[in-house]
């Protein structure tokens, strides 16, 4: 399937469908012929949108069996991460808004119970499914309602502490859950760890069933064949060391108390759906282990599904060729280039200098760009799966010791480690530097968005948290910390492109260590009115600046915020002393206003003790909601953080 084009000379099954009550109708072959017209929808509409495409493809089948099987929403399906579920979308009367998808205002890329009543429930991260279908599934019981409790979690997820506490629990309980296990070998990059190579394991009995059918078939044959005793002792011996060593493959399961089968081809629509009529109707927990490929119907995809992960709107024209040239990641320009890559490069560079710097993320190399990191040390490189509480007790334990550990992690995975960022890390005051990624607004919506990381580490105790204005200051950041490293240290940067030309003919600027927790005066003013930004934000703010200079007599100052916590005293106070109570500050951080940046400052201004001499303090950030999903830009201007709103602001009309 190397097209985007869609054929309308044939009548179409997928025109057909209007909700999951027709998929019950169709028999297994033109279920197949729904699996590749599904297919095609998704290349052509996502090469419209961008969205994420070798998971969505990789479960067609499986999508298919599920509403095949059981009825929604009165059974519930929850979806593991959520990002694999454009074909249930489309399955359940959303495919007339497909072209609307992770755009403003349009579809979610992702589960949203306020989409549809066949959302079970929201999701965006991993690992949540087996948990969240344990509680259903006792509200099930406790209520008495008849429904299936439906978990579709990946090999990937299956990785994170959250789904093996739930497999335990579960486990001891016996609750009534079917768990169906899409095996990928994937998370967003390669997975790894024990567990991902016990499932790799596993899958050996994928071939088994096959070596047994031909070994079962040389037997019969044999026994019509007078033989030696020996040799009949060695074949029959031969036989059950391969059955010993191949066909429990669910054992660890099994050991927990839940029942396994498979593993079968998720790709055969057929077999998934005899599986699933098989187990529907057991009381006892159980697992389905299902093996299917990434990106499976789109070569591109197939060959490279991480590339393919997650791809752009209108990425997909050079795929209508059988290769695809990749761009190369050395390139001596960073035309392009993202805060992710410049920080890459920046502990590549450290990394020859400081010897006991080692970097760390939870299965998000790729996304992070630490694979060239990964590469270049493989020693000191440490992806640990879906483990974001792992990762930073680890980094905590590599500290204590002598280390100096870089958790290289997404805002919103932060989240699910506060408390090992509080109780391992912050407590003990130990040197680990946090590279945070895809800190502010994202397009992918609320459970992506990276609104709430500079308040809740703002809070913390010992930590040092600072927001970069542009490519170099995160370079010299980075370096400046791991020279200067006593404590806790956030550098939260943007997932844009990079601000600056950081580079020289193909050279990175050399290092120069600075005081990373002052802050520095972009654009003097003399007007009593002054711009606090932070990171991204001071973009908008010299734009502002630059506009009201006609405006406002003396001209509007603009400082760059870099230092969220500590906040640099000395050049408040020097503000106030040169226009007491008339100065106005106007703070400007891409993050949640409730108790971020802002509030910081509203917190010092109340502490002045002569109060005669307290500025007003406006401020500016994101609103005390969720964040809805669509283009950075498209988000910006309807939170109100844009130029013309630090205008409207500082200067109303």
């Amino acid at each position: 399937m190397q097209t985007l084009a869609k054929s309308k000379s044939q009548p179409s099954f997928l025109d057909a469908i209007t909700g999951p009550s027709e998929v019950k109708k169709l028999k297994p072959a033109q279920l197949v012929e729904l699996a590749r017209e599904i297919r095609q929808e998704i290349i052509f509409n996502l090469n419209k949108t961008g969205g994420h495409l070798a998971s969505n493809l990789g479960v067609v089948e499986i999508t298919l069996a599920l509403h095949h099987v059981f009825e929604t929403p009165k059974d519930c399906i929850l979806w593991d991460v959520g990002h694999q579920a454009y074909i249930h979308k489309m399955l359940t009367g959303r495919r007339n808004q497909f072209a609307t998808l992770r755009q403003y205002q349009g579809l979610s890329g992702f589960i949203s119970p306020t989409e549809s009543e066949h959302d079970a429930f929201v999701a965006g991260h991993s690992s949540t499914s087996v948990s969240l279908a344990v509680g259903m599934a006792i509200a099930k019981d406790h209520l008495k309602e008849d429904r299936k409790i439906i978990a579709l979690i990946g090999d990937g997820g299956l990785t994170g502490g959250m789904a093996l506490e739930a497999l335990n629990h579960l486990g001891h309980i016996q609750k009534n859950v079917l768990i169906i296990l899409n095996d990928n070998d994937m998370s967003i990059s390669e997975n790894v760890g024990g567990y991902s190579q016990y499932m790799k394991r596993i899958k050996e009995t994928y071939f088994y069933k096959d070596i047994k059918k031909k070994i079962d078939w040389i037997e019969d044959k044999l026994d019509m064949v007078p033989l030696d005793p020996k040799l009949m002792n060695l074949i029959t011996s031969v036989k059950q060391v391969a059955k010993d060593k191949l066909e429990n493959p669910g054992i660890v399961f099994e050991k927990l108390g839940i029942n396994y089968s498979g593993p079968i081809d998720g790709h055969d629509v057929e077999a998934v759906i005899d599986a699933l009529n098989k187990v529907k109707d057991l009381e006892a927990p159980h697992i389905l282990h299902l093996i299917t490929r990434k990106g499976k119907g789109f070569t591109p995809a197939e060959e490279d599904s991480i590339k393919y992960h997650g791809v752009k709107a209108h990425s997909l024209e050079p795929t209508l060729k059988e290769k695809i040239e990749a761009k190369d990641p050395d390139s001596n320009t960073n035309k392009g280039l993202t805060y992710s890559h410049v920080f890459t490069d920046a502990l590549l560079d450290c990394a020859e200098l400081e010897p006991n710097m080692v970097a760390i993320t939870p299965a998000t190399a790729e996304g992070s760009g630490l694979v060239k990191f990964g590469k270049a040390y493989p020693e000191r490189f440490f992806d640990v799966a879906i483990c974001e509480q792992h990762a930073v007790t680890m980094a905590a334990g590599m500290a204590k010791m002598g280390l100096k550990p870089v958790v290289s992690i997404y805002s919103t995975f932060l989240q699910r480690a506060m408390d090992q960022v509080i109780h391992d890390v912050a407590i003990m005051n130990l040197p680990v530097i946090f590279g945070i990624d895809r800190g502010g607004l994202v397009e992918d919506g609320e459970t992506h968005q990276g609104q709430f990381d500079l308040a809740f580490l703002r809070s913390i105790p010992n930590f040092t948290v600072l927001a970069p204005k542009d490519a170099t200051e995160l370079r010299q950041m980075v370096y400046s910390a791991l020279r200067n490293l006593s404590g806790p240290v956030a550098i939260r940067f943007p997932r844009e492109k990079a601000e600056d030309n950081y580079l020289t003919d193909g050279v990175a600027c050399d290092f120069k260590e600075f005081d990373y927790k002052t802050w520095e005066i972009i654009k003097s003013g003399k007007s009593n009115k002054v711009i606090l930004a932070c990171g991204a934000m001071l973009a908008p703010a010299l734009e502002a600046a630059r506009e009201l200079e006609s405006k406002i007599e003396g001209g509007v100052s603009v400082v760059n915020a870099r230092s969220i916590k500590p906040l640099d005293i000395k050049m408040l106070e020097s503000f106030v002393s040169e226009h007491g109570q008339d100065l106005h500050l106007i703070t400007v951080e891409e993050g949640t206003s409730s108790g971020g940046f802002g509030s910081a400052v509203l917190e010092w201004a109340s502490e002045l003790n002569n109060s005669n001499q307290r500025p007003r303090v406006s401020v500016m950030g994101l609103p005390d909601r969720f964040i809805q999903h669509g283009d950075r830009n498209l988000l910006l201007q309807e939170v109100g953080l844009t130029a013309k709103s630090i205008i409207e602001k500082i200067s109303p009309a």
